[in-house]
């Protein structure tokens, strides 16, 4: 196996034995795990055999069903602690929210998760360049990783579009006008179990070519700092080393080395890597 192909193995690993789905009106929500669907059946949801449900209700009252059903599994220690950020609850990728829920018990919900993945892109004389970030050290997660130039969740009442601005300047200082000028390239999807739950995330995918006198500033303290590499050394990182990046990173810089000829038809996993990106969530 290549070392493309360890980060599609990784972000797609799920047994559906270890979970059970959920549902409003018929349509499944999310998926959680055994013992989270044993506490949930005591904190408004209802045991249907093969599965949990929740009846239909109005916006703010499925969001605050879910509040207390997340407070009730954080006391069961299911949980982790809230990150003070809403996320929609959602069918499908482009449909209206039927609730909100905490950014902090997306994946002990399983539900549908959105967000962007940007690559910084420098063509120079000399070769084409990306911009790389390394997270804070202080960061609850994957603390003094790598990581894509820049990249963020999608939290509820926000277009990607303004979500893509708000991120680049707060991660990367990137003033708007230039933020606006990258551009949309598809999407990656992926489903992951892990023992909280299950990731169930969906990202956009932008590139944003930077002029070579561009340098981008941490602004909110995300970032600790930002290195520009030539596309061969970042290559040479993802193929050689699993732990360099934070996991799903991996994932945004295959789809750019494919769309862009990097990673041609001639590797011997083309197949695998190219189609491997966008794991069917339905």
């Amino acid at each position: 196996m290549s070392g493309y192909l360890h980060y599609l193995k990784v972000c797609n690993a799920y047994n559906p034995a270890d979970y059970r789905p959920w549902s409003i009106s018929g349509t499944v929500i999310g998926q959680v795990r055994h013992a989270v669907a044993e506490r949930l059946t005591d904190l408004g949801f209802k045991d249907e055999g093969g599965g949990l449900t929740l009846e239909p209700a109005s916006f703010e009252e499925l969001s605050e069903t879910l509040a207390k059903a997340t407070d009730g599994l954080r006391t069961a220690g299911l949980a982790a602690p809230p990150r003070g950020e809403l996320y929609p609850l959602l069918t499908h990728p482009d449909s209206a929210p039927l609730a909100a829920l905490d950014r902090g018990a997306a994946t002990e919900f399983g539900i549908l998760n959105r967000g962007f993945h940007l690559n910084g892109i420098v063509r120079r004389v000399d070769g084409t360049f990306m911009w790389v970030a390394r997270r804070a050290r202080n960061k609850t997660t994957y603390p003094g990783k790598l990581d894509n130039m820049v990249a963020g969740g999608h939290p509820l009442g926000i277009s990607p579009f303004d979500n893509l601005l708000k991120e680049c300047h707060e991660e990367a200082g990137i003033p708007p006008e230039i933020a606006a000028t990258a551009r949309p390239t598809g999407t990656i999807s992926y489903q992951m179990g892990v023992p909280s739950g299950l990731r169930r995330h969906m990202f956009y995918t932008y590139d944003l070519e930077l002029d070579p006198s561009f340098v981008p500033q941490p602004i909110d303290g995300e970032v600790e700092s930002f290195e520009l590499m030539p596309i061969g050394q970042v290559m040479e990182i993802v193929e050689s080393d699993p732990d360099a990046f934070k996991y799903n990173c991996n994932l945004a810089i295959i789809d750019f080395l494919v769309r862009h000829g990097f990673i041609a038809p001639d590797h011997p996993d083309y197949f695998e890597i190219a189609s491997g990106l966008r794991h069917p969530l339905f």
